[in-house]
């Protein structure tokens, strides 16, 4: 039998009845491509398969690997179905019969993979999730780098954004979850056998992604996950046993804060302890209707210390401190909680203190007992005092005179003991409206009036009569009660009050930077938003190296400027990246408070605030507010500095491919116009005389021909080198479509000849803002590069559309030809610099200029290029995509 406190919980027991009853998932978990999910998961399915498990595999992608293949072979496989994109056929996972078909285990290889556009989802885990709430039962695989919660880590480890993310509540719905991890020496060295990647990819996964410092991390993710799913397994399977916690399967701290300026010295101390025991670690606080502002400050700034130290924290609720924490420690499996000792001296009477408390009830953990330096003490006791302004005074008095001539009037009808409610209604107004001091006051000032008044003797205090001091006796005393708790009411409304301000303060706070693309545009919102919060002038400075080199980069109002004073304060906040002037230790005479923003050491701003404008100081609240927005502000200003690096480094990469090759392919390229011009020449000096005049003047016609055509190439070069050197801005202009492709044609001339032309684009195609020659020049490199491999008489289609790429308009321009076409693995190969290997289109013929300046050019114009199968499954399609810019502006006059 359970006792009431191990009961199962019935939540627990009946979620995990639907699962049940629901398909189960497995998920093979990796830390990066290539550590063997997929070989894992078939090995599995073959081993259950001879136990008489009835599996099928769904589908299966095994990158031509030979040894993933052989395990598929015996094992029943669905059929993919046909789906026809863009006149072209590709084929994907057949959900339909798998739901026909109803294995009892389904293999459906890559979580994370986008489907083809027409399919039933856009996203194969939402297959999967069709299948599982269908009741079958579906074994998956996916990389640590596919999580959508770690897709910011991932992208700060390698550089690289994942796109086709998965949610991880699927990840917290599968059933079994199965690490597959290999070490990242062994996983390196099958790269270099060839095992995850053919050779030439390999090399360049192995200088990029799949460094040795990349994988360490991955793996060290992939560990993590599968730790705190453990964690959430062991909790779920305590809940719904009923068994009281906690199990000391993995340590984890929980630091109990009480509001003071202790608190900071305890956290460290946790932190510390986490980071020998390599334990988790969070921070709570149980919220004290009696919480003074500045118990308040204290746990913010203690909240924002375990936060840099990486910890978590929460604040709770609830009547009784002890209670909540043992019930918050029980939930989470914490194994040890440490509380500082509170000095102050306890008399035979009186509450004992929280850690005493602690080592009597809480007997399943380890409590730490974290010595703290004493307070200092003050002489005296200092008293809150009340707050009796004018309005205040004003409120209760009209209050209690019109409970007494409300009760005069009702007097003849009403006995004593009722009169009592009207003067007790009068207490309560005073609370709700003018506080708990006020209502106290009316409790006493009432009690005498209605003495003086009702009771006999009348007009005078003195009572005689043993009923009317009973009733008068219990009326103080009621008003009392029901004043101090009105009040506390009262205040804790306002509190309310103020923290829903603030909380939709700081979320829209948040949102706006989480908006913001540029570090104006962050500094704009920092300083419009607290200068909208504090009302004060407030100034945004971009660098103050010193006093006549201070940048303000935004200010609010415009026109404010910083006085010599304060620019000497604003050199010192800079230089020291410490808080000076107005309200601080430093400086403190100055009209403006200085504030330096810094992430990690690195100086990234300094916030200027003319606080002697405001007609009161700075509250604690206040304080605590302004370290808040100042520390979002930081962090915000550090993402748009990271990104605009990022984007910088892609740039710069991407302009160095570009040069390398355009220098590279000089010697590829160039050779057939110096080749004729070479011949020409030489059959002039060689055989004049037996030429006669029309021969002669055709060869020298040829040389002219190719010399044009060698300078127009020649220079279309330099000025590609130099914009990979960020010396040459690309020239936009309007151009149409079809006469871009008309001079293309006409470049080519009688090299088109034995093809035959289809031109395939609509009319009313918009006009393109790009650089003519170099876009031209593409399309002539593709041209030239089909009809090399054209047979005679064969054609060559040139389609073009509108539609959108990534959610931009874009024009999309195909080029496909009729010849041997690109085996699939060599089509992303063939935009490499030289690569000639295979047959089809990248064979010992060249490519014209190459493929891979094609690439150059429209990357440059922030286009793509890419080679697919051409349509009925013969030839190459070449697809390229340009953006479409400024389409609602092109009917105006470019002059």
């Amino acid at each position: 039998m359970y006792s009431a406190d191990q009961r199962p919980d019935p939540n627990t027991l009946l979620k995990a009845a639907r699962r049940e009853a629901r398909g189960c998932l497995r998920v093979f978990l990796g830390a990066a491509p290539g550590v063997g999910k997929t070989y894992t998961m078939l090995r599995t399915a073959r081993e259950r398969c001879e136990d008489g498990d009835d599996i099928v595999i769904g589908v299966v992608e095994s990158h031509g690997r030979a040894d993933t293949e052989a395990l598929c072979e015996g094992l029943p496989r669905l059929p993919l179905a046909p789906i026809e994109h863009h006149s072209r056929v590709f084929y994907e996972f057949d959900i339909d019969a798998a739901l026909a078909r109803r294995p009892r285990i389904l293999l459906v290889d890559e979580l994370a993979h986008r489907n083809i556009p027409g399919s039933r989802h856009p996203r194969r885990y939402q297959d999967i999730e069709e299948l599982l709430d269908a009741g079958i039962d579906v074994w998956t695989t996916v990389n640590i780098q596919h999580l959508e919660s770690l897709n910011d880590d991932v992208a700060r480890i390698t550089g690289i954004r994942m796109r086709e993310t998965v949610p991880d509540a699927l990840l917290s719905r599968a059933r079994d979850i199965s690490l597959v991890d290999i070490t990242p020496e062994e996983l390196l060295e099958r790269l270099k056998r060839g095992k995850v990647y053919i050779p030439e990819q390999a090399r360049a996964a192995m200088e990029g992604y799949f460094n040795e410092s990349n994988l360490n991390a991955l793996r060290e993710l992939a560990i993590q996950t599968m730790a705190e799913r453990v964690d959430a397994d062991v909790k779920v399977a305590m809940t719904a046993g009923g068994k009281e916690g906690p199990w000391p399967v993995r340590p984890h701290l929980l630091v109990i804060l009480n509001g003071s300026e202790e608190d900071l010295t305890l956290i460290r101390s946790a932190h510390r302890m986490a980071e020998r025991r390599l334990a988790v670690w969070r921070a709570v606080y149980v919220e004290k209707s009696t919480s003074s502002p500045e118990q308040q400050l204290a746990v913010e700034q203690g909240f924002s210390l375990v936060a840099r130290l990486g910890g978590e924290a929460l604040r709770l609720q609830g009547q009784s401190q002890l209670t909540e924490i043992l019930s918050y420690a029980r939930s989470i499996n914490a194994t040890t909680m440490l509380v500082g000792r509170q000095h102050h001296r306890r008399w035979w009477v009186g509450p004992r203190s929280l850690a005493q408390r602690l080592l009597d009830h809480a007997d399943a953990f380890d409590v730490v007992v974290v010595a703290q330096a004493a307070p200092k003490r003050r002489l005296g006791r200092q008293l809150q005092p009340w707050s009796l302004s004018f309005p205040r005074v004003l409120i209760s008095s009209m209050s209690l005179l019109a409970a007494l001539g409300l009760a005069l009037l009702l007097e003849p009808w009403l006995e004593l003991a009722n009169l009592s409610l009207v003067f007790l209604a009068a207490v309560l107004f005073s609370a709700v409206w003018a506080g708990t001091a006020m209502a106290m006051l009316s409790a006493v000032v009432g009690f005498l009036i209605f003495n003086f008044f009702f009771t006999e003797p009348r007009l005078t205090l003195a009572m005689v009569e043993k009923g009317q001091l009973l009733t008068v006796f219990f009326f103080f005393l009621v008003a009392l009660v029901v004043g101090q708790l009105a009040g506390l009411g009262r205040q804790r409304l306002i509190a309310l009050r103020v923290s829903r301000d603030q909380a939709q303060l700081l979320l829209r706070y948040a949102e706006q930077l989480s908006t913001a693309t540029d570090s104006n545009s962050v500094a704009k919102i920092g300083v419009d938003t607290l200068a909208r919060c504090f009302g004060v002038p407030t100034a945004f400075i971009g660098s103050a190296e010193s006093g006549s080199e201070i940048r303000i980069d935004y200010a609010w109002p415009e026109s404010e400027h910083l006085d010599i004073a304060a620019k000497q304060a604003a050199v010192w906040s800079w230089q020291h990246q410490k808080s000076s002037g107005h309200g601080t230790h430093t400086l403190s005479k100055q009209a403006w408070r200085l504030i330096a923003l810094n992430v990690q050491g690195k100086k990234i701003g300094m916030l200027a605030l003319k606080l002697s404008a405001s007609q009161a100081s700075l509250t604690q609240e206040s304080e605590a507010l302004l370290d808040t927005l100042t520390r979002q502000l930081s962090m915000a200003l550090e993402r748009t500095r990271l990104v605009a690096e990022l984007n910088a480094a892609r740039v710069s990469e991407e302009n160095e491919r570009l040069r390398s090759a355009l220098l590279s392919s000089v010697s590829h390229d160039l050779r057939t116009p110096l080749s004729s011009i070479i011949g020409a020449a030489s059959s002039l000096i060689e055989l004049k005389p037996q030429l006669n005049e029309n021969d002669q003047r055709e060869l020298l016609d040829g040389i002219l021909s190719e010399g044009e055509r060698l300078n127009r190439y020649i220079q279309n070069l330099l000025d590609m080198t130099r914009l990979g050197h960020g010396t040459l801005k690309i020239e936009r202009d309007w151009v149409a479509f079809d006469d871009v492709i008309d001079t293309a044609i006409k470049r080519l001339g009688q090299t088109l000849k034995h093809v035959v032309i289809h031109k395939l684009w609509p009319s009313s195609l918009p006009l393109l803002y790009v650089h003519p020659a170099l876009v031209e020049q593409a399309i002539v490199n593709v041209l030239d590069n089909a009809q090399r491999f054209s047979p005679p008489g064969g054609g060559l289609f040139i389609n073009a559309y509108t539609g959108l790429k990534d959610g931009q308009p874009a024009l999309f321009i195909i080029i496909t030809d009729q010849g041997p076409g690109i085996p699939a693995e060599l089509r992303e190969q063939v935009f490499d610099m030289f690569y000639s290997g295979g047959d089809g289109d990248r064979s010992a013929h060249g490519s014209g200029l190459g493929l891979a300046i094609c690439r150059g050019m429209i990357g440059a114009h922030g286009g793509t290029i890419k080679a697919d199968i051409g349509e009925d499954g013969h030839g190459t399609s070449i697809i390229m995509t340009l953006p479409l810019l400024g389409i609602e502006t092109r009917g105006i006059d470019e002059d």
